[in-house]
């Protein structure tokens, strides 16, 4: 009675639980009241009402509401929100179509979540990577067989190439210029029509 345990303090024994464990009432430094097992306070699994936890919620949610992800801004928590292996799920606005997009916190962190509208987009930059590092890509002869590279930025971040070429045009595919031998770097890309691209050769 009166031991303090993190934030609880015991305030008097109540009925075992269905497994015969012993639990006691405790109050909380917030000021609630709450019924824990004797085991969870001993170990340090219980420290609180709860309360910890929500300011912990409230921390981690703090850090994601209203920041943008890419072509994502997270307007708010998903109306009933559900953990998904301890991610919370955000409503996100697209700038480039105004289209309303479901990610979780993990999700939007490491940049693995787009727009659907960038689908064509990220074609573009997965195939730029593919030809130019890997051998067994049907083009990688013709690219990175030759020495032609991505730039770091990009090879990186699929974010950091929206952001410098901007959404992939309907009827254009992406192309080295002015330089045709050179890399794909912000200033030697081009999103191009297939004439475009045929002079360009």
């Amino acid at each position: 009675m009166g031991h303090p345990f993190a934030q609880l303090t015991v305030m008097g024994r109540v009925d075992n639980d269905a497994a015969g464990r012993v639990r006691l009432r405790c109050k909380c430094d917030c000021g609630n009241e709450c019924v824990v097992r004797l085991t969870d306070l001993r170990s340090g699994h219980t420290k609180s009402c709860g309360c910890l936890r929500v300011i912990a919620i409230g921390r981690r949610l703090g850090k994601i509401r209203f920041r943008r992800f890419g072509t994502l801004a997270a307007l708010g928590t998903a109306e009933g929100t559900r953990q998904i292996r301890a991610s919370t799920e955000w409503i996100t606005f697209c700038d480039l179509c105004g289209q309303m997009v479901i990610a979780t916190s993990s999700q939007l962190r490491r940049g693995n979540r787009r727009c659907p509208c960038l689908d064509y987009t990220h074609v573009s930059w997965r195939n730029m990577i593919q030809r130019c590092t890997n051998k067994k890509f049907p083009q990688y002869g013709d690219y990175g067989g030759k020495g032609i590279y991505v730039c770091p930025e990009w090879r990186n971040s699929f974010q950091q190439f929206v952001k410098d070429m901007g959404k992939r045009p309907e009827g254009k595919t992406l192309d080295r210029y002015p330089d045709k031998k050179g890399p794909y770097t912000p200033t030697n890309c081009r999103w191009a029509t297939p004439e475009e691209q045929a002079q360009n050769r």
